[in-house]
C-alpha cells in the first residue's frame, strides 16, 4: 500500500521540474495524413446536409401536395366528402410531424452539467507547473484550466468551441493516486499530444461533434416522442392511422439517419485511431516506451478496481455510509486485487483487436507501436503522482462529495462518512472476504443453498475422529467443485430469465399484446390470453429446471457446510469483534447467517416480480383498460407487501452486525426502506429494492467473514 505525504512544493528540494532532461521532437505527419483528415471532415460535414436535404424533400412534398391534390374535394359530398377531407389533410399532418420531430434535434437543450471542481493555480504551483513544462515540450496551448474529477481517466478539449484556444484540463483523481509521475507525465503528454497539431485538433474537433450529434438524433428521446405513442395508441382510429402514419415515417427517417451515423462513424474511425498513435508518440517520447507499456497495464487495473470499488460503495450505501475518500478506495483496491484477477486481465490484452469500427486501437496494438519508437523518454521519476499536489487526501474528501452530489445524486450528511481509517479497515475486510469466497466456493453462487443451517454449531467429542471427517469433506468438495459450478451457472441461467418471464405473464394478464421475443420467448400466440399462458409455461419450465440444478448442487454444499462446521469447532479463529458492542462469538454469527439465508428464496422471489410491477405502473397509461391493470397492480402490491412482511417478522430478532449511520439497529430495520414515498405503489417498489439490495450485500458479507474464520482454522490445521 502507497502512502502519500504532502509537503509544501516550495520545501522540495529536488522538485519534479527540474527532472526533465531534454525536448521533445514533433511528431511529423505529412500532407497526405492532414489531407485524409480533411477528406473525413468534409465527408462528416456533409452527412448533416444529407440531414438537411431530407428535411427540405419532406417539406416540399407537403406543399406540393397541398398544392396539387385538392382535387380530392371535386363533387364530394356527404360520406365522400369526409374521405376527401381525412386524404387531403391526413398526409400534410403526417408530414407536418415528421418535419417538427425532424427539426426538433436542433433545438434539443441539455441539462446544463453540474459545475466541475476547478482548482486554484496559487493553490496548487507545482502541478499547475508541471502542466505548462508538459505543454511547453509537446507544442500544446497551456491549459486555461485544470477541473479534477473521480474518473479513472485524464481529458482535454476545447473550452469553447472550434475556433477556441482556450484548453481545459480535466485529471482524474484516481490516476494520480494510482500512477507514478513518471506514467502520469506519459498520460498527460498523450491528452496534450492531440492538440500539437492546430488543424489536425480542429478536424478532429468537428469529426467528433458531428457524430455525437448524430448519436443523438438517433436514439435520444423526449416527452414528445412519447406523447406522440401514447396518443397514437389511445385517440380515435381515424386520427390514429394518421399518427401512425407519422410514427412510422419518423422511425423510418431515424433508420436512414442510423446509416447515416454508422458510415460516418465508419469514415472517421481509421483516421482517429490515426490520431490515438500520434498522441501515444508524445507519450513514449516524454516517459519511454516501456513505460508506456507499463502505463497501459496499470490503467487496465485502475479500471478494474475501479468496479470492485463501486461494488463496495454499494454495499456501504446499503448502510448509510460513504467512503469519505473515493480514490484511496480505488488505490486500495488495485493493490489487493488477486493473482487470478491480474491473470485475467493480462489475459484480455493478449485476446483484445482493433475492430474496424473502433476510435481506439487496442492495448496491444498501441504497446507494439509504442514499442517500435524505442524511446528512451527524457522523464523518469518514480514517486507517487500525487504528490505534485499541494494536499492530495483533502482535495480527494471535496472531490469525492463533489461527485456523490453530483453524479451519484447521493442525499448524505457528514454522519453518512467514513473516514480514510475505516475505509482501509473494511476494504481489507471486503478484500478477505472475495478471497475467501472464491476459496471454498469457486465461482458457485453462495445464495443457492445455505451455508449453515439454524442451531448451535455442534460440539467436538473425538478431535481426531473430527479432524479426519473434516478433511475427507475437503476433499470432497474440491472434488465436486467443477461439476458445481458448471449447475450454478445453469441455475442462474434460468434465473435471470425468471424476471422477463414474470413481466411477461403479469402484461399479457393486464391485457397488454406483446412482442415475445423482447421477452426472451418464441413467437406464436398472438391474444394476451394465450401469451399468457406461453409466459406462465416458460416460468414453469424455467423453475423446474432451476430446481433440478439445485438438487445437483446439493452433494456439494452438503460437504462444504460439514467442512466449514468442522473448521469453526476444531479451532476457531481468533475472535475479532466487528464492532465494540458486537458480541464476538463465532456462534452468534453463525445463527444470524443461517437466518439471513433463510430468506434467500424470499429474497430472490421478490427480485422476479419487481421488474413486472415496475413494467405494469409504467404502462397503467397506455392500457385500454386502465382500471384492469390497477386491479394487477393492487395484486402485486400485496403479494410484495406478504413477501416482505414476513421477513420482517423473521429478522425482527436479530441485531444488525455491522456499523451503520443510524446507529445500533435490528435486521429487519437494515433490510427496510426508511424514506417517505409519493405512494403506496411506490413505496412497496422502493421497500422491495431495498430489501434485496441490502440483504444480498449482507449475507455476502456474513458468508465472507464466517470463511475468513473458518479458512484462519483451516490454515492453522496445515501448519500442524
Amino acid at each position: 500500500m502507497k502512502t502519500h505525504p504532502h509537503p509544501e512544493a516550495d520545501q522540495r528540494s529536488d522538485s519534479p521540474l527540474d527532472a526533465f532532461g531534454g525536448t521533445i521532437a514533433p511528431t511529423r505527419t505529412g500532407p497526405l495524413y492532414t489531407a485524409g483528415l480533411a477528406v473525413v471532415a468534409f465527408a462528416m460535414v456533409l452527412l448533416p446536409l444529407i440531414y438537411l436535404a431530407l428535411i427540405g424533400v419532406t417539406v416540399w412534398a407537403v406543399v406540393l401536395h397541398l398544392i396539387n391534390d385538392t382535387w380530392l374535394f371535386n363533387q364530394r359530398s356527404g360520406r365522400g366528402g369526409f374521405i376527401a377531407l381525412l386524404l387531403y389533410l391526413g398526409p400534410a399532418l403526417a408530414g407536418g410531424i415528421l418535419v417538427f420531430f425532424m427539426v426538433k434535434p436542433f433545438f434539443a437543450t441539455h441539462a446544463a452539467p453540474a459545475k466541475p471542481i476547478t482548482l486554484d493555480p496559487k493553490a496548487e504551483p507545482l502541478l499547475f507547473a508541471f502542466v505548462q513544462r508538459i505543454c511547453a515540450l509537446v507544442g500544446s496551448p497551456v491549459p486555461c484550466r485544470i477541473d479534477v474529477d473521480c474518473q479513472v481517466n485524464a481529458s482535454a478539449g476545447l473550452r469553447r468551441g472550434l475556433w477556441s484556444r482556450d484548453l481545459v484540463l480535466t485529471i482524474g483523481l484516481p490516476l494520480a493516486s494510482g500512477l507514478d509521475m513518471r506514467q502520469f507525465a506519459g498520460v498527460l503528454a498523450h491528452e496534450f499530444g492531440h492538440f500539437a497539431q492546430g488543424a489536425g485538433m480542429r478536424l478532429t474537433y468537428v469529426i467528433r461533434q458531428i457524430n455525437f450529434w448524430f448519436a443523438r438524433v438517433v436514439f435520444e428521446r423526449d416527452a414528445w416522442d412519447v406523447r406522440l405513442e401514447q396518443t397514437a395508441r389511445n385517440t380515435d382510429l381515424r386520427l390514429g392511422v394518421i399518427l401512425h402514419t407519422a410514427r412510422g415515417c419518423v422511425w423510418l427517417t431515424r433508420r436512414i439517419l442510423w446509416a447515416l451515423m454508422q458510415a460516418g462513424h465508419a469514415i472517421s474511425c481509421f483516421m482517429l485511431r490515426q490520431m490515438e498513435y500520434d498522441a501515444d508518440s508524445y507519450e513514449a517520447k516524454l516517459a519511454g516506451s516501456d513505460a508506456f507499456e507499463s502505463t497501459a497495464a496499470r490503467l487496465r487495473v485502475l479500471n478494474v478496481a475501479t468496479q470492485v470499488a463501486y461494488d463496495d460503495l454499494r454495499q456501504c450505501w446499503a448502510g448509510n455510509r460513504l467512503p469519505e475518500n473515493f480514490p484511496l478506495l480505488i488505490e486500495h483496491k488495485a493493490e489487493s486485487l488477486s493473482a487470478e484477477v491480474h491473470q485475467k486481465i493480462s489475459a484480455s490484452k493478449v485476446s483484445e483487436k482493433t475492430a474496424w469500427f473502433d476510435t481506439h486501437p487496442c492495448d496491444a496494438d498501441r504497446i507494439r507501436e509504442a514499442g517500435r519508437l524505442g524511446e528512451p523518454g527524457i522523464f523518469n521519476r518514480a514517486e507517487p503522482a500525487a504528490l505534485l499536489f499541494s494536499d492530495f487526501a483533502e482535495l480527494s474528501r471535496k472531490v469525492t462529495r463533489h461527485h456523490y452530489e453530483t453524479q451519484l445524486e447521493l442525499e448524505f450528511s457528514e454522519q453518512n462518512l467514513m473516514s480514510s481509517e475505516e475505509i482501509l479497515r473494511e476494504s481489507a475486510a471486503s478484500s478477505e472476504a472475495d478471497s475467501m469466497i472464491r476459496k471454498f466456493y469457486g465461482t458457485v453462487n453462495i445464495s443457492l443453498h445455505p451455508l449453515l443451517t439454524p442451531g448451535e454449531l455442534p460440539g467436538i467429542g473425538d478431535f481426531p475422529g473430527a479432524l479426519t471427517s473434516w478433511r475427507s469433506a475437503w476433499d470432497l468438495t474440491e472434488s465436486l467443485r467443477a461439476e458445481a459450478e458448471a449447475s450454478s451457472v445453469e441455475c442462474l441461467n434460468q434465473q435471470e430469465r425468471l424476471p422477463d418471464l414474470h413481466s411477461a405473464q403479469r402484461l399479457a394478464q393486464a391485457g397488454f399484446k406483446l412482442e415475445l421475443k423482447e421477452f426472451g420467448l418464441p413467437e406464436g400466440p398472438t391474444s394476451p390470453s394465450e401469451q399468457e399462458e406461453a409466459a406462465r409455461s416458460a416460468m414453469d419450465a424455467a423453475t423446474t429446471a432451476m430446481l433440478d440444478q439445485l438438487t445437483r448442487l446439493d452433494p456439494f454444499f452438503t460437504a462444504l457446510r460439514q467442512r466449514v462446521t468442522l473448521a469453526l469447532r476444531l479451532a476457531p479463529a481468533p475472535k475479532a469483534p466487528l464492532t465494540a458492542e458486537e458480541d464476538g462469538d463465532v456462534g452468534g454469527r453463525a445463527r444470524l447467517l443461517a437466518a439471513v439465508t433463510a430468506e434467500m428464496p424470499q429474497v430472490r422471489e421478490i427480485s422476479f416480480r419487481l421488474p413486472a410491477f415496475l413494467l405494469l405502473a409504467q404502462n397503467r397509461g397506455n392500457s385500454s383498460s386502465p382500471s384492469t391493470v390497477e386491479s394487477a397492480l393492487a395484486e402485486m402490491a400485496a403479494e410484495l407487501q406478504a413477501l416482505i412482511q414476513g421477513i420482517q417478522e423473521r429478522l425482527s430478532p436479530y441485531t444488525y452486525p455491522f456499523p451503520h449511520a443510524r446507529g445500533r439497529l435490528t435486521v429487519a430495520e437494515y433490510a427496510k426502506h426508511e424514506k417517505a414515498a409519493e405512494s403506496e405503489w411506490q413505496l412497496v417498489y422502493l421497500d422491495g429494492n431495498a430489501h434485496v439490495d441490502r440483504l444480498f450485500a449482507l449475507h455476502y458479507r456474513l458468508v465472507g467473514r464466517i470463511l475468513a474464520e473458518a479458512g484462519a482454522a483451516e490454515a492453522s490445521f496445515e501448519a500442524r
